[in-house]
């Protein structure tokens, strides 16, 4: 049931966000072959009499008709209106959608320059053969199988999407500013609408590439009474707002970041008293920490490892030595240990794991305002 409740929280995300675009772009070609209705005004749609004992649809309605496929035709006869009716209708009601469509993105200056296009549109970089031969670890549940079949990003990658997403926002504001909801342009919302659904494939593809973090993050926070695939729900949420919110410009990698966002979240969220329990792994968890994550291929483990360091590493200085120990053991940041429970990095440092975790809860906190204050960190409120 856990897999299944994953399977589907994760289906919601990577499809298409029901803005319907295929149907309302059908409208438009409909409504331009009907005589120039397309750019007409949504003014008395409702001219013609219903008889008595009809139903008596709200714009809404009509659109949401339209929305799950009946024709044109269909909506206009089985409620006594005029097809130009219809149209204007549902114009009308895609343009007041399109202007609802989230299109906040972080600025660039590249985006004003002649150059952007070009820029934008080059080449993908492509998949390093270390990266495309994956080796799913046998016995996962379907979900966590199914993560290894997307092959993670290399630093060229994230820039190229990061970059394409957000020039993409920033062109279809640009040309939103210049509809008119009152006397809509059918092309010009075809226009956004194209471009709107490649920024969702975009987003969705980023999303899918670091599934696997989350799942990683999720399983070293577990603890008595918690699920394990709500921990992965809540950290996919936050990986989607981490999506939004990260510039590419600044020179971070994704994965760094988002790792960041996802922690800041599960320490506002988890309650205190379940918090980095180490005592109790349920069975899922125990399949999951025999199975080798793809992060830690030989090739990828460099890649992480040195991006790890020059982005952390200057948030650890603020740490004294012991508070530096703890969180390199705790997330394995110094690619030298992989990361150790509250009871090995307690028996290291020759200290009960009780104080292991007051002391880790202090120096992550010293770091959240540390990466707070250079704005390395989304706000996630």
């Amino acid at each position: 049931m856990r897999s299944n409740t994953a399977s589907e929280f994760a289906r919601l995300f990577v499809e298409d966000d029901g803005h319907g675009q295929q149907p309302a772009a059908a409208a438009s070609q409909h409504a331009r072959a009907d005589g120039g209705i397309a750019d007409g005004r949504a003014a008395d749609v409702f001219s013609t009499e219903v008889p008595p004992g009809e139903e008596v649809l709200s714009i809404e309605d009509i659109y949401q008709h339209h929305l799950r496929g009946e024709p044109v035709e269909s909506i206009a006869r089985r409620y006594h209106r005029s097809k130009a009716s219809i149209y204007r209708i549902i114009l009308s009601q895609r343009a007041e959608h399109v202007l609802q469509l989230p299109l906040d993105y972080i600025p660039n200056a590249l985006f004003a320059r002649r150059s952007a296009e070009k820029v934008v549109n080059q080449p993908f970089p492509g998949t390093p053969d270390a990266l495309k031969r994956v080796r799913r670890p046998s016995g996962l549940p379907a979900y966590l199988a199914s993560l290894y079949e997307v092959p993670l990003l290399t630093r060229e990658q994230e820039v190229w999407l990061f970059r394409k997403f957000n020039y993409l926002k920033h062109r279809a504001e640009s040309l939103r500013k210049q509809l008119d909801v009152e006397k809509p342009s059918a092309r010009l919302m075809d226009q956004i609408e194209r471009i709107y659904a490649e920024i969702v494939e975009i987003k969705n593809r980023i999303v899918r590439s670091n599934l696997r973090l989350v799942v990683s993050i999720a399983k070293r926070r577990v603890s008595p009474g918690d699920s394990f695939f709500d921990l992965v729900s809540d950290g996919n949420m936050s990986l989607i707002r981490a999506v939004e919110k990260f510039d590419y410009a600044r020179g971070n990698k994704f994965s760094t970041y988002a790792s960041w966002a996802i922690m800041k979240n599960y320490a506002r969220t988890i309650p205190d008293e379940h918090r980095r329990r180490d005592r109790f792994r349920a069975a899922d968890m125990e399949l999951l920490q025999t199975a080798t994550d793809r992060r830690e291929d030989e090739y990828q483990q460099r890649l992480a490892a040195s991006d790890r360091i020059q982005q952390v590493g200057k948030f650890l200085d603020r740490l004294d030595q012991r508070e530096q120990t703890i969180i390199i053991r705790r997330y394995g940041l110094d690619h030298e240990h992989e990361p150790q429970t509250l009871k090995e990095v307690g028996s290291a440092l020759g200290v009960t794991k009780e104080r292991v975790r007051q002391i880790e809860a202090k120096a992550l906190e010293k770091l959240r305002e540390a990466a707070a204050a250079e704005s390395m960190l989304p706000e996630l409120e």
